[in-house]
């Protein structure tokens, strides 16, 4: 049995914004999703995309450590397991195989999942790439409002909070300026989706392209900088090469001011994962972006490579009561 090292993060949900401050009911999370699943007959599936081809199942919804655990999967419908191989003379084949379970039915690929435990408001995650907390966010909202009916009028939220570490160093130091930098833009490769009509293809076609970062591009433009750096986008042979530093000089007069702004700076910057982001303080203390999330490695076991879905809950469940129960959350 193989164990890998996962990153859990901590996010806060919250149901009800400043002009409805009962839009819950009174209710957590935690008992709106247990009272949708009883309204919502299983499976929990939400379809997506062009003709609904991409598919978000909540394909586990279980009770550990007084959490409610789950695990959301995302799935393209009839996507085919690319295969490769070669011969002794070194002669290349590759091709598709549909994916068939241990009886040779057809079934689909899960591509990415998400796991999270729920105690309450308090959420933990182990997210991938192309399914994180703002999916998580989304789907509960379908279930608990446009599938159960529930809460018609909250807002479901789930933010980053920054460490009591980083709000502890506020006790003795104000806030003088904030610094990040991450890269503008990201070369890509992805699959060229199919044309109406077109029959399926023996082998992928793929293309490459440039990705940017959408906060990064907005916080340019409040800056009044997004054209200097598009003109030098232009001139570039590699976009995806460039960089983006910005220093922004602030003065925090207040503990109260500066804890809001920190808390308002983890909320952008912190989820925000490989994003270069300081905080500087006076007397030449800082706040570093990663105490701008709550965050931990824990081991889960992956037979074959594959997460245990089991114990991957359970891992994630303990390690979001331990935080609670250390008054590690702010």
């Amino acid at each position: 049995m193989s164990d890998r090292s996962k990153t859990a993060y901590y996010r806060r949900c919250y149901l009800n914004d400043d002009k409805n401050a009962d839009a819950s009911g009174g209710k957590t999370l935690q008992k709106l999703i247990s009272e949708a699943v009883k309204i919502k007959s299983a499976p929990w599936k939400r379809a997506l995309g062009a003709g609904g081809s991409d598919i978000q199942l909540l394909s586990v919804l279980v009770n550990k450590s007084s959490c409610l655990c789950g695990e959301l999967a995302y799935y393209q419908k009839e996507r085919h397991i690319p295969l490769i191989d070669h011969d002794e003379k070194g002669v290349v084949w590759q091709g598709n195989v549909e994916p068939l379970d241990s009886e040779g039915k057809k079934r689909n690929l899960k591509e990415n999942a998400l796991y999270f435990a729920i105690r309450e408001n308090h959420v933990a995650v182990i997210q991938s790439m192309a399914v994180d907390t703002q999916k998580l966010s989304e789907f509960l909202t379908w279930l608990i409002q446009s599938e159960a009916k529930l809460a018609p009028l909250a807002l479901i939220a789930l933010k980053n909070l920054p460490s009591r570490h980083a709000l502890e160093k506020l006790k003795d130091h104000n806030i003088r300026g904030v610094r990040f930098k991450d890269r503008l833009l990201t070369k890509v490769k992805e699959e060229v989706p199919l044309e109406p009509g077109e029959p399926p293809r023996k082998r992928r076609k793929l293309v490459h392209t440039i990705k940017q970062s959408p906060m990064v591009f907005n916080i340019l433009a409040q800056l009044g900088l997004s054209e200097a750096i598009l003109e030098k986008l232009q001139s570039e042979s590699d976009p995806g090469a460039i960089d983006v530093e910005v220093e922004i000089s602030y003065r925090s007069k207040k503990e109260k001011e500066g804890l809001q702004t920190v808390r308002a700076l983890a909320e952008v910057f912190g989820a925000q994962e490989g994003l270069e982001c300081t905080i500087q303080l006076d007397g030449k203390s800082k706040i570093q972006g990663a105490d701008l999330t709550i965050s931990d490695s824990i081991s889960v076991q992956c037979p074959q490579g594959n997460v245990s879905v089991d114990d991957a809950l359970s891992k994630l469940a303990k390690w979001l009561m331990e935080q609670i129960q250390a008054g590690k959350i702010p």
